[in-house]
């Protein structure tokens, strides 16, 4: 972990990555909790990676993806 604050630009990226996972659940009507379900992950930890809360490893970005049936390259987009 950093000991200095993250740039800017990387925290605009984790809102931009936690809006494009919230779109496209609620595109296709899942519930965080449901998400979370199917991504073997917590309703809190996506809840979290929604709102940018918090960084997340590229194993919850792979899941995640995975249980939205898309590439992972699409939660950058």
């Amino acid at each position: 972990m950093p000991s200095e604050p993250l740039p800017d630009w990387v925290l605009q990226q984790r809102r931009r990555v936690g809006k494009r996972i919230r779109d496209l659940r609620e595109e296709r009507m899942l519930s965080q909790e449901r998400l979370g379900e199917l991504a073997g992950l917590d309703r809190k930890t996506i809840y979290r990676i929604e709102l940018a809360q918090y960084g997340t490893s590229i194993d919850h970005l792979t899941l995640i993806a995975r249980a939205l049936g898309v590439k992972i390259v699409a939660l950058f987009n």
